[in-house]
């Protein structure tokens, strides 16, 4: 029984661990993204214009395997 609740245990770090790698991945990359939307002293186009560049940074670091939210 004691192996089991180890197991389980160790699991459940490793899920801990990766959901929080995951939470910092995306407070990061739309941390980000959220800096040039807020920026008013930017027009549109160039806040625009920075967030693809941030997207297309991440597709790069990503070897350009990005997904559709589709």
């Amino acid at each position: 029984m004691t192996t089991v609740a180890n197991g389980t245990d160790f699991v459940s770090l490793v899920a801990r661990e990766m959901s929080s790698g995951i939470d910092r991945a995306l407070t990061y990359w739309l941390g980000r993204i959220e800096l040039e939307v807020v920026n008013a002293s930017l027009p549109s186009s160039q806040r625009l214009a920075a967030i693809e560049q941030i997207v297309q940074e991440y597709k790069h670091l990503r070897n350009g395997e990005v997904g559709c939210a589709a």
